[in-house]
Parts: C-alpha cells; sequence; structure tokens
C-alpha cells in the first residue's frame, strides 16, 4: 500500500497530534525548570510517530516547539531537530522497528544520529555553540583539550541526543506496549502492536 500524507493524517492521527504536543511541553518545561543537562522534551513526538506515522510525527515535533518558544524563544530554531525526529521515528515505525525490544533499541540510535547532524549546525549557526544549557559544560571541556568548536558541539550534540532519546523511546515504548490492542488496531501504523492474535473456534 504506497502510504504519504492523505495516509498519515487520519482522524485518530489529528486527534493524536494535540496529546503529543502537550506532553512536549511538560517535558520541556520540566527539564528547564528542574535545570536538566539534557531535555526530554519529545516523549510526545515519539509517541505519536509511532502510531501516526512520519509525516504525523514531523507536525507534532514542530507545534510542540512552537509552542516552547513561545515560552522560551531558545526553543524555535531547534524546531529542525524535532521535525527531523518525528519524522525518522515515524519511518522506522512503517518500518517496525518498534515491535522489540531490539528493534527499539537500534531505533535510538539512528534517531540519535539524525537528530546530532541537524542540530550541531543549528547550535553553531544560529548561537556560536553555546545555548546557555548545561550541555555547554561538555562542549567548553572539549574546547579546553584544544577539539574545534565543530567537532565540540557535534560530540555535545551526539552525547545529549543519544541520552535524551533513550529515555524519550524508552517511555513512548513502554506506553504504546500497554496500550490495548482495541487502541492499537484503529491506527494505521499500530497494527503491528497488537498482541493477541484471534483464532478460529
Amino acid at each position: 500500500m504506497k502510504r504519504g500524507l492523505r495516509y498519515d493524517f487520519s482522524l485518530l492521527a489529528l486527534l493524536l497530534i494535540p496529546v503529543g504536543v502537550s506532553v512536549n511541553v511538560v517535558g520541556y518545561q520540566l527539564s528547564s525548570i528542574l535545570k536538566f543537562p539534557i531535555f526530554i522534551d519529545q516523549i510526545g513526538t515519539l509517541f505519536v510517530s509511532m502510531l501516526g506515522g512520519p509525516w504525523v510525527g514531523l507536525v507534532t515535533g514542530l507545534m510542540g516547539n512552537v509552542i516552547n518558544g513561545m515560552l522560551n524563544p531558545v526553543a524555535f530554531p531547534y524546531a529542525l531537530v524535532a521535525m527531523t525526529t518525528g519524522f525518522v521515528a515515524g519511518l522506522l515505525s512503517r518500518w517496525r522497528w518498534y515491535t522489540n525490544i531490539v528493534g527499539a533499541v537500534a531505533a535510538c540510535f539512528v534517531i540519535s544520529i539524525a537528530a546530532a547532524i541537524v542540530k550541531a549546525p543549528v547550535t553553531i549557526a544560529v548561537f556560536g555553540g553555546v545555548t546557555g544549557a548545561g550541555s555547554d559544560l561538555l562542549t567548553a571541556a572539549l574546547l579546553v583539550t584544544g577539539t574545534s568548536l565543530i567537532k565540540s558541539v557535534f560530540s555535545t550534540s551526539i552525547f545529549t541526543a543519544v541520552a535524551s532519546t533513550a529515555i524519550d523511546v524508552s517511555v513512548s515504548w513502554v506506553i504504546l506496549r500497554k496500550l490495548p490492542d482495541r487502541f492499537l488496531i484503529k491506527f494505521n501504523y499500530g497494527s503491528p502492536y497488537v498482541r493477541k492474535v484471534a483464532t478460529a473456534s
């Protein structure tokens, strides 16, 4: 079956977007208030991507960062990172990577690399390599050792992306696996996660 924008944006998928955005905003605010060195602000994006696919995940990531940007302008440029995260996570759901623990772990690394590739240039181009987050300490430590700015920021981006994505994917995956089959089957990308198989009597 050919899958694209029209396929992804089903009514249920559209209704799931505000839920994902709300979870992202809560995660971002908690990370900011508690001064976490990483941001756990993509749980909603990943969860929606798993059930709604790449395009719905992309929109969820974008909308979450737009709202977060209204509260903290630093979040605006990183909308590109959130969109990439949502799209890649949705593609991996389409390819059924989350149906087992091995695939979910592998997905963490793929999503992390994709996010870091986008995040590092944004951090350098928009903020000069420093955003005021706790992860800047790692960037500073690398710079002191003589590492170039580009390598330092990219290394920090990889580290923070892996850490945050591991948490985001883990939480999203656990929630997904706890959902009842009658709920999962209603989504275009939900059927691979259905556990019960009806048998003829």
